[in-house]
């Protein structure tokens, strides 16, 4: 009887040197693409925490601005003194009264073209040219309620402040100015400073030339210029920034007036909870994961050029088999064929170590930092060490899957009499949880004893069953029927479920090593489960193919030999499949 063989190694046995560069490159281009594409938004979200923080620190100054605008809204209510100025006669003892009661440096009384009406007595030459040039004058004038001027000198304590309120009058609009000491400006002002948090900084009230209304510093005193280096030149450029060597500020002007109200604060105290650790956390696991990329990129190049240097060789030994007429010359190709195995095999040990180590130290280091620094992470920092970890494990998944499939040929243990009744009774109890959890109906009929390796044996019939499991439908209960006939000395198992299903097209690419249907975050697993089954099958010189249609179930069909042929050693299984029964026979 003719025995079954399949293509082994498939993709695997037929890649080239191009093929390799064409895997790599697609390779690198997808982890550069993931790497840009996780750094801009690691960028983007600590640049909106930064913003964010700005912004609170310039709502401060912004109370502080409306609260201002609204004492100076109160000075513009009529009330019985202003209404008392809209009188078509004003005396100057309503000045002088005005003066004495407000504790102001003088008053005066203007018509709308800004020509005086009457003034106090305290109104010197000086102080009346003052007054006409204030700056809060033109605003009224051009129909604001109230202004507010710079500081001007003069007064008892030495500076002054021109308030200045719209009034009407049946004779047209007039304007009533008073020199407001600046004292009387910078204690309620300092009240209302030393109120805001201000860690590492301070807060102002200043007019257009940098000159102090009000202060949280007691130092400073009214009149003073800007104590910061830097600072009113950081000011007159914008509203936010920078100063100094270690300075920020926020700027908010007062409405009705030339004042602002200005705070600062140490950058270091500022950015505190988007800087440090919260800053660069994030960026150094970025960089490990870019590190276990860039490796992972290499070891892959060095796989696949022996893959290809491999399958070059394999392709050279198949040429010169078919020119060999003796078993010496068999004997010789066959042991170049061991020798390359056996090179294969200490590469992909070698490469898996190398591999795993540094995702084990990943995943340590990831643990470390989620027990001893995830209070100090932000949200998104801890969803990126959790992103880490999950990547670290799905990693270490593919590379032990990986080891397995290169290892069915050259690490198979030898066939002897296996009752696959007792196989599918240890299945099943691994996948006891599984078929609980998703209320399956399984049923196993009687099943044949074949010659095969055990170890191997289990692992095909648990993918298969599993498979069935895993792909079902939602809202619907799960059934796996699994039956066999021995036909002419083969075993013909079939495995069928009523789940997903796929397309027929699919039919033999799904045996392809990481050939997905789904994506990746669909269904767990690695995409090697099926080239896995048919690479145990092609070392048994069996078969197996797949039928199935979208929404129906799929069947799987597995012909395995009751026997093997006689005298094959398992160790030969590959040397058979490439030089043929000649090679192997010539070996024994």
């Amino acid at each position: 009887m003719a025995r079954t063989t399949g293509t082994t190694g498939a993709w695997w046995s037929r890649i080239d040197a191009r093929r390799a560069n064409l895997l790599v490159g697609a390779a690198a281009v997808t982890v550069v693409t993931v790497l840009v594409l996780v750094g801009i938004q690691l960028h983007s979200t600590q640049a909106a925490s930064n913003e964010r923080v700005i912004s609170r620190f310039q709502d401060r100054a912004t109370v502080i601005s409306a609260l201002t605008q609204a004492i100076l809204q109160s000075a513009a209510t009529p009330n019985d003194a202003t209404r008392a100025y809209s009188a078509p006669t004003v005396s100057g003892r309503l000045m002088d009264r005005a003066v004495k009661e407000g504790n102001v440096a003088y008053a005066v009384l203007l018509d709308e073209r800004g020509q005086v009406i009457v003034a106090s007595q305290t109104l010197t030459d000086r102080a009346r040219a003052q007054v006409l040039a204030s700056a809060a004058l033109k605003p009224v004038l051009a129909g604001a309620p109230v202004s507010l001027s710079d500081v001007q000198p003069g007064g008892p304590g030495g500076s002054v402040v021109d308030l200045a309120v719209a009034i009407k009058s049946d004779s047209g609009r007039r304007v009533f100015v008073t020199g407001v000491p600046t004292p009387l400006f910078s204690t309620f002002l300092a009240s209302y400073l030393r109120r805001l948090p201000a860690r590492g900084g301070t807060a102002h009230v200043v007019d257009s030339n940098g000159a102090v209304l009000g202060s949280r510093d007691a130092g400073i005193a009214v009149g003073d210029t800007l104590p910061q280096p830097g600072l009113l030149r950081a000011v007159q450029r914008g509203s936010t920034g920078s100063f100094g060597s270690d300075g920020y500020f926020a700027s908010v002007p007062v409405p009705g007036s030339t004042w602002r109200v200005l705070l600062t604060s140490a950058k270091s105290t500022l950015f505190a909870s988007v800087s440090g650790a919260r800053k660069w956390l994030p960026w150094i696991i970025y960089v490990a994961l870019g590190v276990v990329a860039l490796g992972f990129l290499a070891l892959l190049r060095r796989l696949l050029a022996n893959a290809a240097a491999l399958s070059t060789a394999n392709g050279r030994l198949a040429s010169s088999n078919a020119r060999l007429e003796s078993s010496n010359a068999v004997l010789r190709h066959a042991a170049e064929l061991a020798r390359s195995n056996a090179e294969l095999e200490q590469f992909a040990s070698i490469a898996s170590h190398d591999l795993q180590e540094p995702l084990r130290k990943v995943q340590t280091f990831a643990a470390q930092l989620e027990a001893r620094e995830s209070e100090r992470l932000s949200e998104e920092g801890q969803d990126f060490l959790r992103r880490m970890t999950a990547a670290a494990g799905r990693m270490r998944a593919l590379i032990d899957d990986l080891l397995m499939f290169s290892r069915v040929s050259t690490k198979g243990r030898p066939f002897v009499s296996v009752d696959l009744d007792d196989v599918v009774a240890q299945v099943l109890v691994d996948l006891e949880l599984s078929i609980e959890d998703g209320g399956a109906s399984v049923v196993i009929e009687d099943l044949p004893t074949i010659a095969a390796d055990p170890v191997q044996m289990r692992q095909l019939l648990q993918n298969l069953l599993e498979n069935a499991l895993k792909f079902r439908r939602d809202d619907v209960v799960p059934e796996v029927h699994m039956s066999a006939n021995v036909t002419d000395g083969m075993a013909v198992l079939t495995i069928r479920d009523n789940g997903s299903g796929f397309e027929a097209q699919y039919a033999s690419r799904i045996f392809r090593a990481f050939e997905r249907l789904h994506g990746a975050s669909a269904y767990p697993g690695t995409g090697i489960g099926l080239a896995l089954c048919r690479k145990i099958v092609e070392r048994h010189h069996g078969s197996i193919s797949a039928d199935s249609e979208l929404g129906n179930g799929a069947t799987f069909t597995v012909s395995l030999p009751i026997e093997q042929p006689a005298g094959m050693d398992p160790q030969l299984a590959l040397l058979a499949d490439v030089n043929g029964e000649e090679a192997a026979h010539a070996l024994r």
